[in-house]
Formats: C-alpha cells, structure tokens, sequence
C-alpha cells in the first residue's frame, strides 16, 4: 500500500514535471542553454589566437601559460553537488553572475599571474558543461534525448567558429583587453534570459512541494518522494565525493572518461599550436590565422548534425519497439572513433609538407567532426544510464578530460619537434585507433556491466 505521506508528481501528466512542460517552452530552454554555453565556448577559443600577444605583452613565453590561458579550466564539478543540494535553477545563475565577474577581472588584469587566476576561476563557475546535460535529462524522454543533446550542442560551435576570428580581428584592432569585454557583455545579455526559466531537479521540485504541502494542510508527517534523513553538510558531502565513488568504482565511467578525455586532449593539443602552425609553415599574419580555425568549428557543426540525425534514429530502430537501453546509442561513437585518426593524418602530413593550407584546415575538420560523434553518443549514453545523478557523472568525465586537456597539449611541442608534424599526428591517431574497440564492446557487455553488484555504488 502506498505511503499517504510520501509527496510526488501527480500522476505521469503531472504539469509540474518538466517531462510534461510544453515542447515550445523546453526547446527555448535549450536555447536559452545553449546560449549560455556558446559563451563559455566563445571566452575559452576567443583567446586562442591572442595568446602570443597576451604572453609578449606581459613578457611571458612559457608553454604551460598559453595552454592555461586557452583552455579555462572547467571545474564547474563542484556546481553538481551544489545543484543536487539547492536546485539547478539557483546555482546555475549564481554562477553565471560569478563568471561575468571574473570576465571582468581578466580584461583587468595587470600581469599574467592575475589573468591566469581569473581564468581558473571563470572556469570554477562554469555551470553549462556540468548541468546542460543533467537538465536535458530532466525534460526529455529517452527517445527524443539524444536529438536534445546534439541540439545544444549546435549552438555553441558557433562559438568555435567565431571565437578565434572576433578575437584575431578584435585584437589587432583594439588590443587582447576587448575579447574579455565582448565575452562580459554577451554573457549578460543572455544571463537576462536565465532569470525566466524554471528548475528541472525533479528532487528539488518535489521537496518545494513538501514545504508548500505542509503549510497548507499541518501535516509535518509530509515528506519527499526523495527524502533524506542526511543532513544539508552531510548530503553536499555525499554528492561531492558522489562523481569521485563513479570515476573509481564504475567501470563505465572510468572508460568513457578515459576514451573522452584522450579525445579531446588530441583537438586541444591541435588547437593550441594552430596559430603557431600556421604562421612557422604558411606565413599566415595575426588576422588573418584566425580563420584557420574555421575549420574545427565547421567539422563540429557537421558532427553535431549527425548526432542529431542519427543519435535517436538508431537507438530507436535497434530497440525495435522495445525499450531504449543505453548502449543503443554507442554505434554511433564507433563511427566518429574512425573518422578522427583520419582527420590527425591528413591535417598532419599536409601541414608538414606544405600542401596547399586548405587541405590542412579540411584535416582539422575531420578532427573536429570525429570528436563530436564520438563524445556526443557518449553524453547520452551517460545520461541514459545514470538519468538521477547524470549532473554527477558528467562531473567525473569533466575531471578527467579536463587533465587531459591541460597536459596533454604540453606534450605537443616536444613531440613535433622530435617527429615532426606529420609522424606526431600519425601516433596521435594510432593511440585514438586503438581505442576504437571500446564502443564496440561496451555495445555487447555494457548492460551486463553496470547492472552487476561490482558496479552497484552507494549513491
């Protein structure tokens, strides 16, 4: 018999359940979103081709400065627990307020030491990477899941592709200063929208129920259908190891980081010596080097419309009527696994060998294309199997690709220099060929995998 004192949605037309909210007002939250997280990816690529200008300024010349300056470190991890303990809503505007600040501070920086630690704190705040996808989770049904997450990733690519262009331009005209003053302006036109839209938390909606209930009709014997008998220290403490207990306990996680974070440490390992690349081996002056990146951005927006096409449409036909499990949607991350060592030979090779720069930039794009075909499947796939605490282990993947990402491109210089761009790249995409298999055998094991007792973790 049913608990008359536990509070939950009513029924499974319930409005308050952001399943149920209106098509309309879920797509224009996913582009408020999406917004928001093409401003994050605007203010990390947006410095890229300036980093030489911004190290020479601040007479600097260290490797370890210019990857740090490009790649903001996105620590927003520790916005899940927050999130799990206070609401998404609440959280992700606080933080949102916080990284115009700091915006703020990094166009006000006097030396480099200062526009490093403001760099690292905008990227403690970022709440787009930790949250969009547990939030997309939270409206979306499995079935039109996938389609939602390659959805908002689209917008954001615009950001790849502009970013390094605005910033080329703008700072051969007014100066490095005013790539921060662009990011801290366009954040806060899109911050504006973030205060019409509503939470999504499922637990946080429910426990503001309670409360409502309670109040109303006396009965303080009320609680949550997610109640906890934890305190608030003691729940913050158990969402913030949470992501640490996934990472070293679920053989899942820890091989869909470990794929993610070798992928993305290739793209960023080419994206910080792009600028360089292009002026040692085309002669290609400031301005104009930013549009070589055009050529990740594009390959993104085609990956990201392949996800699109595909992500739903596959795991639709493979389930046959039938439920849509998880490593339905892992196909198509064989796909872009193939396609991204491709992308490191050509882009390599032809940029050793001074072929026409067009073929090169066409390389990065197969790169660029590779790496979202493969990380977007593996999103879902994440959000399909730990739908409650999916905010938790986006978490454990970010905290891993985000080492990855800061040294593995230190690695880029000595091994160019040692092989040349042509063989460097060549391993590169081997050590990604290698990989490719891991899909594949989460496909056939996966299920067996997580539901097994050595992967039960207490949540």
């Amino acid at each position: 018999m049913t608990d008359p004192n536990i509070v939950d949605f009513d029924g499974s037309d319930d409005p308050t359940n952001p399943l149920n909210w209106s098509p309309h007002y879920k797509w224009a939250m996913v582009a408020i979103l999406s917004l928001m997280n093409q401003m994050v990816n605007l203010g990390t690529i947006i410095v890229a081709p300036t980093a030489p200008q911004i190290l020479s300024d601040f007479h600097e010349s260290s490797d370890l400065y210019s990857t740090i300056l490009v790649f903001m470190w996105e620590l927003g991890e520790i916005l899940g627990p927050l999130a799990e303990l206070y609401g998404e809503w609440v959280i992700y505007n606080i933080a949102n307020v916080l990284f115009i600040i700091f915006s703020i501070g990094g166009a006000t920086s006097t030396n480099i030491h200062m526009l490093i630690a403001f760099r690292c704190l905008s990227g403690l705040v970022v709440a787009s990477t930790t949250l969009n996808d547990g939030i997309i989770g939270d409206m979306f049904p499995p079935e039109q899941r996938g389609g939602a997450i390659s959805l908002i990733s689209l917008c954001p690519l615009l950001g790849i592709i502009t970013g390094p262009i605005i910033g080329g331009y703008l700072t051969a005209a007014a100066g490095w200063r005013w790539t921060f003053w662009i990011i801290t302006i366009a954040t806060g036109v899109v911050q504006i929208g973030f205060l019409f839209l509503r939470e999504t938390y499922a637990v946080t909606i429910l426990q503001k129920k309670t409360k409502r209930l309670r109040k109303k009709t006396g009965n303080m014997a009320l609680r949550s259908k997610y109640a906890s008998h934890l305190s608030k220290s003691e729940v913050f403490r158990t969402s913030a190891l949470r992501p640490v207990k996934m990472l070293l306990f679920s053989p899942i996680i820890l091989i869909v980081s470990l794929y993610s974070s070798v992928i993305y440490g290739w793209l960023y390992l080419v994206m910080t010596t792009l600028t360089e690349v292009f002026e040692s081996q085309f002669n290609v002056s400031q301005g104009p080097v930013a549009l070589t990146f055009l050529g990740i951005g594009i390959g993104m927006f085609i990956g990201a419309i392949s996800c699109t096409l595909l992500l739903d449409k596959w795991a639709i036909r493979a389930a046959a009527g039938g439920t849509i499990t998880p490593e339905y949607r892992l196909p198509v991350m064989v796909l872009g696994g193939m396609i991204l060592p491709i992308g490191l030979v050509i882009y390599g090779w032809t940029a050793e060998k001074h072929v026409q720069y067009v073929v090169p930039i066409a390389g990065t794009a197969i790169i660029s294309c590779g790496l979202i075909l493969t990380t977007l499947p593996c999103v879902t796939y994440i959000v399909d199997a730990y739908t409650q605490h999916a905010v938790s282990a986006m978490a454990a993947m970010i905290v891993f690709r985000n080492v990855a990402g800061t040294v593995l491109p230190l690695a880029g210089p000595p091994l160019y220099g040692k092989l040349g761009l042509g063989w460097g790249n060549y391993v590169l995409g081997f050590i990604a060929l290698v990989f490719v298999p891991i899909p594949l055998l989460l496909v056939k094991f996966g299920e067996r995998i997580r539901t097994s007792k050595r992967s039960e973790i207490n949540m």
